[in-house]
């Protein structure tokens, strides 16, 4: 049989202290700690989440304002572009006037040079036809004369030969 006897109702006494005692200093704390590294790892899992999100976002930011970099860059490259195209556009226009001008400045001064040789040329005629005017006739006429013999010996020459000249 079992016997009974006071150490045994003693020893459940202690041991209930001793449950209560450790209950409330020990399981307490111990309880406290697990959970608030339980609440502290959640909450880093919580940090750590919004951090991703947040990166994902800075990322997605980043790259829409890489984009409307190289946008701009091309818009840039474009214009400069453009700009280069009108200069050359400009400056070979530029160019052609300024050949176009220098060549009618050339043609004037052809112009211009035709008309003293043609000049100086018919003085050279009139001053040849004057003198084998007077071996043939075989003296000097007088002023009336030398103009009236120039001007019928002018007019019968054959305009082939003088080209566009006038008198």
């Amino acid at each position: 049989m079992i016997d009974l006897n006071s150490t045994l109702f003693i020893q459940i006494l202690n041991f209930i202290v001793l449950m209560l005692f450790l209950k409330h200093f020990a399981w307490g704390p111990i309880l406290k700690v697990m959970k608030d590294r339980a609440d502290k790892i959640e909450n880093n899992i919580k940090s750590a989440d919004r951090d991703r999100a947040d990166a994902a976002e800075m990322k997605k930011e980043y790259e829409t304002k890489l984009a409307d970099a190289r946008n701009r860059a091309q818009e840039i490259v474009d214009a400069a572009s453009q700009r280069a195209d009108q200069e050359s556009r400009s400056k070979k226009d530029a160019t052609l006037q300024e050949c176009e001008q220098m060549k009618e400045q050339a043609r004037a001064q052809i112009q211009v040079d035709f008309d003293e040789a043609a000049l100086k040329m018919k003085g050279q005629v009139v001053a040849l036809s004057l003198l084998a005017a007077q071996k043939l006739l075989g003296h000097k006429m007088d002023a009336d004369a030398d103009a009236q013999f120039v001007s019928q010996f002018i007019d019968s020459l054959d305009k082939e030969k003088l080209g566009d000249l006038s008198c």
